[in-house]
């Protein structure tokens, strides 16, 4: 009887390990960034008001303000100012002085 229910815990602790290993991996690699960098257009990101990201396609504002970039589809969050390539409307704007 005690060794059935020995066996009965650790099929559930094998289980409930397993399932907390697969849920881990699942979630650490979902917030990895591409291996590949995107085809950037022309004139895309000018060095003098910002920085191109090396895989995501997004240029990060010099100045990291709420007015940092102008534009559609301009994202300020957790104190950055940036676009990502696919908005043609958007770009950095210089730090006033």
């Amino acid at each position: 009887m005690m060794i059935r229910q020995y066996t009965r815990m650790t099929r559930t602790t094998l289980l409930l390990f397993t399932a907390f290993i697969a849920f881990g991996i699942s979630i650490v690699s979902g917030g990895r960034a591409p291996t590949k960098k995107p085809n950037l257009p022309d004139g895309f990101c000018p060095p003098s008001t910002g920085v191109a990201t090396a895989t995501t396609g997004e240029c990060m504002c010099n100045w990291q303000h709420k007015d940092g970039c102008k534009g559609s589809a301009c994202s300020y969050e957790m104190g950055l100012s940036w676009y990502h390539y696919t908005c043609k409307d958007c770009g950095c704007v210089n730090e006033p002085k």
